[in-house]
C-alpha cells in the first residue's frame, strides 16, 4: 500500500513539475509577444507593463517552484512544500504590488501598500533562500563525509542572510543603529563570500568524486549459477534507476529488469 502511494505521489511531483516548466515558458513567451507589440507600436501602455511585470512574475514563482519541487520527494521534502508557500505568497503580494491604483491611494509607510511591501520583500527573501537551501540539500547524498559536513555549513550560512537582512525591512532601514553599521555591514559581506563560495565549490567538489567512483567502480557482476538461473549485481546509477523505476511501477526490481529483457528480445 505504501509503495502505491509513493508511486502515486512521484507522479503528481513529475506533475507538478510538467506544470511549472510549462509556466515558464507560457508565461515568458507572453512577456516576449508585448515587448515585441511595444518595439512595433512604439506603445507601452500602462495595463501592457502591467501585464509585462506580472507575466515575470509567474515565470520567476515557477522557476523557484521547480527549485523547491526538487527535493519533495526525499526526507526533507517539508522545506520544499514550505518554499513553495513563501513563493505563492511572494507571487501574490508582488501581483497585488502591480495592479495597485496609485491614484486611490497614499504612499506611505505606515500604510497598507508599504505593509504589503514588507510582506513581498520578506516572503521573496526566504522563498529565494529556501530555493538556494533545497538545491543545496541535492549534495546530501554526496559520497565523501566532509562534503556533507560542509553542506551542513553552507545551509547555516543560507540561513543567516535573510536572518540579517529582514530586520532591515522591518525597521525600514533604522536598523542596525549608526554605532554598529559598519561591523554588521562588514559582517553581512563576509557571510555573503562564504556562501557563494560553498554554492560553488560543493557542487563542483562532488561531481568530480562522483565522476571519479564512476570510471573506478567495478562493472556490473553476472553469475550464472546454471542455465535456468543467473544472478544479476548493478551498483551506483544502474541500481538506482532500476528502484525507481520498481517504486513508480510498483513492482520489484527483478520485475522491471525482467520486463526491460522482454522488451529488448522483441527489437
Amino acid at each position: 500500500m505504501s509503495t502505491q502511494q509513493n508511486a502515486g505521489e512521484i507522479r503528481n511531483i513529475k506533475g507538478i513539475r510538467r506544470i511549472a516548466v510549462w509556466t515558464v515558458v507560457i508565461a515568458l513567451v507572453i512577456t516576449a509577444l508585448i515587448g515585441i507589440y511595444t518595439i512595433v507600436s512604439g506603445e507601452l501602455g500602462e495595463t501592457q507593463s502591467k501585464v509585462m511585470l506580472t507575466t515575470l512574475a509567474v515565470a520567476a514563482f515557477s522557476v523557484l517552484a521547480l527549485c523547491h519541487l526538487a527535493i519533495v520527494e526525499r526526507d526533507v521534502k517539508a522545506v520544499g512544500w514550505i518554499g513553495i508557500g513563501m513563493s505563492a505568497l511572494a507571487l501574490v503580494t508582488a501581483a497585488i504590488l502591480i495592479w495597485w491604483d496609485f491614484g486611490d491611494y497614499m504612499y506611505q509607510p505606515s500604510g497598507v501598500y508599504m505593509n504589503i511591501t514588507k510582506t513581498f520583500a520578506i516572503s521573496g527573501l526566504a522563498a529565494l533562500s529556501l530555493a538556494h537551501a533545497n538545491l543545496m540539500l541535492l549534495l546530501q547524498t554526496a559520497p565523501l563525509r566532509w562534503i556533507r559536513s560542509s553542506l551542513s555549513v553552507a545551509l547555516i550560512l543560507i540561513a543567516i542572510v535573510p536572518t540579517l537582512v529582514i530586520p532591515i525591512i522591518l525597521t525600514d532601514g533604522n536598523f542596525p543603529p549608526p554605532s554598529f553599521q559598519d561591523v554588521y555591514w562588514r559582517f553581512f559581506a563576509v557571510i555573503l563570500i562564504l556562501d557563494a563560495l560553498c554554492t560553488i565549490a560543493l557542487p563542483v567538489a562532488t561531481l568530480i568524486v562522483r565522476g571519479q567512483n564512476k570510471q573506478g567502480a567495478p562493472a556490473p557482476v553476472i553469475a550464472a549459477s546454471s542455465s535456468k538461473a543467473v544472478t544479476l549485481t548493478l551498483t551506483g546509477v544502474a541500481a538506482a534507476w532500476v528502484n525507481s523505476q520498481a517504486v513508480a511501477s510498483s513492482q520489484t526490481a527483478e520485475q522491471v529488469v525482467t520486463s526491460l529483457i522482454a522488451v529488448a528480445r522483441k527489437k
